[in-house]
């Protein structure tokens, strides 16, 4: 019985070798905690993670699931998209974006919890509307952009 169970590790040692992953679901914890303005707050949101092992739980499916499929086929299935934009803050309640992929530059303005405005470089005043990640903007001939905050 113990050849068996000594064999079966060695084989599954020799199958996983290299197969450490991104740890998305780790960081993604890591974010969540460190993401408050105060250090306080990070510190006490660490303290509960670690106490409540939420950290344990995230690394254990990282390990034994996410990074075993990101091995077999190759991405993450909870790979973090990042958006391809420039933010730059220009006041409290103002904050210029810039697109890197075509260049083109949007001044960003909140009016409120959900609601923006967005002059593009021409000075044309776009809608805003917030739902959850999605901002959409609809020009004045009714075109509409998307993008994902």
């Amino acid at each position: 019985m113990k050849k068996m169970i000594y064999g079966a590790a060695a084989a599954l040692t020799l199958l996983a070798t290299g197969c450490t992953g991104s740890f998305q679901l780790v960081q993604g914890v890591h974010r969540w905690h460190t993401n408050f303005e105060s250090r306080w707050t990070n510190e006490v949101c660490y303290l509960v993670a670690c106490i409540i092992p939420i950290y344990a739980a995230a690394y254990i499916v990282d390990t034994v699931f996410l990074n075993s499929v990101e091995f077999w086929i190759g991405e993450n299935p909870i790979e973090v998209k990042t958006a391809d934009a420039t933010l730059t803050r220009t006041g409290a309640d103002t904050a210029l974006v810039k697109a890197n992929a075509t260049g083109e530059t949007y001044t960003l303005r909140r009016l409120g919890d959900n609601a923006y405005t967005v002059t593009d470089a021409q000075g044309n005043v776009l809608q805003c509307a917030v739902d959850g990640d999605l901002l959409t903007m609809t020009a004045e001939d009714g075109t509409v952009r998307t993008a994902i905050l």
